[in-house]
Formats: structure tokens, sequence, C-alpha cells
């Protein structure tokens, strides 16, 4: 992650998800849709992205997951956005969570676009991908039953 100057003359800042060698599986997967985790071959114990060694020590192997998540916690952002694509519903603050895949491991994640007030524990959640600014598309999550009702709208 890093982020640069826009060549506007106010420096305003631009956030920017970049790539390296170790993360270009899982940007390559994300283009195209699909939420990559890791796995351990030794034991089939799944783990959030970032994490690269099981408890046993093996190296982990990227696994597609589901895109499926419940809800664990979230928290409203009060502090500066580093994207008006983060914004919460009506342009509020960013509301951040944790939600658990539906493998098991839990995933820190941008909740865009929606209530803190409209969410609950447990409630049932799907991956999508944000790409902020020109960077890389990034899993952020929302609320099942939004996407169920946009997609029954179109």
């Amino acid at each position: 992650m890093s982020e640069r100057s826009t060549p506007d003359s106010t420096a305003a800042q631009e956030f920017i998800v970049e790539r390296n060698d170790a993360s270009t599986p899982f940007f390559d997967a994300a283009r195209n849709g699909t939420l990559l985790i890791r796995e351990c071959p030794t034991c089939n114990h799944f783990y959030a992205p970032h994490v690269k060694r099981c408890r046993d020590g093996s190296e982990l192997e990227w696994r597609a997951a589901r895109g499926t998540a419940t809800l664990v916690t979230w928290a409203v952002d009060h502090s500066p956005s580093i994207s008006t694509q983060l914004l919460g519903s009506d342009g509020g603050p960013p509301v951040i969570g944790i939600v658990e895949l539906s493998e098991g491991p839990w995933m820190y994640t941008a909740l865009p676009g929606v209530s803190a007030a409209s969410l609950s524990d447990g409630l049932d959640m799907h991956v999508e991908f944000l790409a902020l600014g020109t960077g890389e598309p990034v899993p952020v999550f929302a609320p099942t039953a939004m996407h169920t009702e946009s997609e029954q709208l179109r």
C-alpha cells in the first residue's frame, strides 16, 4: 500500500493498493472476482490471506474462498477517510468490521456504503471488490440482503 501525491497543486493524497510478487496471485484472483485465502497442505486448516505459515510451520497455499461470511463486529471510523469510496451510507464516516469467512478465518474489512445502525451480529455478508483510485481491487464486504435486493431490481 502506498500514498501518492496527485498532480493537483493542493497536494492531496490518493490511497493506492499496489501488488508485489507475494501478493500477485491474490490480486489476479481479485480482478476476476475471487477471494483467495490460505490453506495448510498438511492439516487443511484455513487462514486469512495475510498469513504465510501454519501453526505447524508448513508454508500455506492459496485457495479460492466461497466469498460468504458472517459479521462478527464493526465500528465507525471517525478519523479522516483514506478514500471517499469507503464512506458509509449517505457519505457518513466509514464503517469497518471483522467478518468470519464461511471457511473459518476472520478478516478485517471495510463495509462501504452501509450504515452502522443497519448492522447486527451474525449478519450474512458477501465479498465485493473495490479498486481504490488506480490501485488493485481489495475485498470489502456487504450485507447479503442488500446484494439480494439489488439483484432482484435488475
